[in-house]
């Protein structure tokens, strides 16, 4: 036996045409110290169920009864059965197998090639390109009985490619996808790849793409999809609260420029610009920096001037686009002796917090642009008192409300328009 543990140790134990492990696995079966889980396999695990056995030594099992075997298709990404229990593979004849929990597809298809790689005894995986391939074949079944993935989960794996390592990786891939296209014969699977990949670098029409990341991208909008599952579980729990109506007690202008003084004294304070009350006082009712403190100055008096406006506080964005000009000139106001800062541009470096990264430089505006989008049908349900301060502290962690068709989003004028349609709205108009 290959394993170096005694047989009867082995939790997975495979028949053997040698005669000395064949007579000791008929002993240790007859003796119930093991048992038959599936042809050729036996356990030494008594107690946990089959299927569960199965399923942890499932790539020894395959690697050992099925050599030269590919985990190939959707199982060279999910790595993992579906949910229906099926992993393909492809091999040298086209057949169904059942090992208990698990249903084998094989599929008639080219060995493995070089860069296919080894991952559990003789079984190989799909390389990344021809993975791709496979995926873009065509197949007759969905779900997860497909042997293929969503073409809109495809297109979300190249955005992904992109956008971490950026275009010269998702250019290496292609290459790569073309050079081995011939060999395993899939020239029509290679030109759906190419088309995609040309669509999300934008040197393509984007009509063939599908998934709203891979469409954002393509029409030069990119986000990112972590924070925004962050926004979502927001949303979702501020949609599960009733929230009280609080009537605003700052009727009067001087109750209004007070609350607009500590605002703005304290927002600065916890930034690390600190002064004296008295001081910050000075400076509002002056309208002058102190000498020897210019920029932080200006930091309080910024703040001051922008939320004390009542006028500007009840302005609230009515589009993306608008969103963002708002961000970009209130950002001028705040920061406008801070030269070096570059008052109302977007950064052009990436932001840290210690060892963890804010939102990647390239895909801010993508990603104030996706959450802005699904605002609207919400802030007509939550009082208005809760809607303006929020905007005013952070106007970007709003998302509208996501009708249940997939791909459509409900406007405020209760019409329905796809995400690329938007796009191509936002970009025409």
């Amino acid at each position: 036996m290959e394993n170096i543990l005694p047989i009867h140790l082995q939790e997975i134990i495979f028949g053997s045409a040698d005669s000395r492990t064949s007579k000791q696995i008929s002993r240790l079966l007859k003796e119930g110290k093991i048992r038959k889980i599936a042809a050729r396999v036996y356990s030494s695990n008594l107690i946990a169920p089959v299927e569960e056995i199965i399923r942890r030594n499932l790539f020894q099992i395959l690697g050992k009864l099925y050599p030269g075997a590919l985990l190939s298709h959707r199982s060279a990404f999910e790595f993992q059965p579906t949910k229906s229990g099926q992993i393909f593979l492809t091999y040298t004849y086209t057949k169904k197998i059942n090992l208990p929990g698990i249903t084998i597809r094989f599929l008639e298809g080219h060995k493995p090639i070089e860069r296919d790689y080894p991952i559990s005894g003789k079984l190989y995986a799909s390389q990344k390109a021809r993975a791709f391939l496979e995926n873009l074949h065509p197949s007759t079944k969905k779900g997860d009985d497909s042997k293929c993935l969503a073409l809109s989960e495809l297109e979300e794996k190249l955005e992904q490619i992109i956008r971490v390592n950026g275009e010269e990786e998702i250019n290496r891939l292609r290459d790569q996808a073309r050079a081995i296209t011939a060999e395993i014969k899939m020239e029509a699977a290679f030109a759906r790849l190419d088309k995609v990949i040309s669509a999300l670098l934008t040197t393509h029409p984007s009509k063939i793409l599908s998934s709203p990341l891979s469409i954002a991208r393509a029409f030069g909008a990119p986000y990112d999809p972590a924070r925004m599952e962050l926004f979502e579980v927001l949303f979702r729990e501020l949609q599960k609260k009733e929230f009280n109506n609080r009537l605003d007690r700052n009727m009067t202008e001087t109750a209004f420029r007070n609350v607009a003084f500590y605002e703005s004294y304290f927002s600065n304070y916890i930034e690390g610009t600190i002064f004296e009350i008295n001081e910050a006082r000075q400076i509002i009712s002056s309208n002058k920096p102190l000498p020897a403190r210019n920029q932080d100055s200006h930091d309080v008096l910024g703040t001051y001037q922008l939320v004390s406006n009542r006028q500007e506080m009840m302005h609230t964005p009515q589009s993306p686009d608008e969103l963002l000009k708002i961000l970009a000139y209130r950002h001028q106001i705040l920061l406008s002796a801070r030269t070096d800062k570059n008052p109302g541009q977007f950064k052009d470096k990436n932001n840290f917090a210690g060892s963890s990264a804010f939102v990647d430089l390239n895909l801010v505006k993508g990603t104030l642009i996706q959450v802005s989008i699904f605002t609207r049908p919400w802030i007509t349900h939550f009082p208005k008192q809760h809607i303006d301060v929020c905007y005013q502290r952070n106007p970007s962690v709003f998302r509208w409300k996501r009708e249940n068709r997939p791909g459509h989003d409900e406007c405020r004028t209760g019409k329905r328009r796809t995400v690329k349609n938007y796009y191509t709205h936002r970009l025409q108009g």
